[in-house]
């Protein structure tokens, strides 16, 4: 396994962990049962673990991007195909 597709893999894993954890917050907020103090830690919560997940996100977008802008400026060459 290459460097880039390890930190891939780290990256996707941390993107799951994130959004499980964020999936778990948001389930038990509407289970109800829970208090007004309760409720805005578990809010704050949300919105860290949100930002969180918008980063990431926007680092994959950036290097969708950068490959999209390599692949414009490569030729193909039919004899690869």
């Amino acid at each position: 396994m290459t460097k880039a597709q390890s930190d891939d893999n780290a990256g996707s894993e941390r993107f799951d962990a994130y959004l499980d954890k964020l999936r778990a917050i948001v389930e038990k907020m509407e289970q109800g049962g829970v208090g007004l103090e309760e409720s805005l830690k578990l809010f704050e919560e949300g919105i860290q673990v949100s930002r969180r997940l918008f980063g990431i996100l926007n680092e994959v977008e950036g290097k969708v991007e950068q490959l999209l802008s390599t692949m414009e400026k490569t030729p193909i060459n039919k004899e690869m195909e």
